[in-house]
């Protein structure tokens, strides 16, 4: 409903900054088009899950690909695309 509100006003894009389970329920709703993800230059462990969690796994995962990557300091930002096509 809040989409359809805003994409009534002219706002038809909405960045998404939360958790897994935000992102997961997104991803889940088909509604990600992009995701932009920083990978750090430290080995680390922990009880983390994926960067996306929802109630069930999709049945078909979604294609990305990538749209820029940019390096500093040893960290990489990357920026990746939905593929529609695929």
């Amino acid at each position: 409903r809040l989409r359809a509100e805003l994409a009534a006003r002219g706002l038809r894009r909405q960045l998404a900054e939360g958790g897994p389970q935000l992102l997961g329920r997104l991803i889940a709703a088909d509604t990600v088009d992009e995701l932009c993800l920083t990978v750090s230059p430290f080995l680390t462990a922990g009880d983390a899950s994926r960067i996306a969690h929802a109630p069930q796994a999709l049945t078909t995962p979604a294609r990305l690909r990538p749209a820029s990557i940019l390096a500093e300091d040893g960290f990489l930002f990357t920026r990746y695309v939905r593929d529609r096509a695929a």
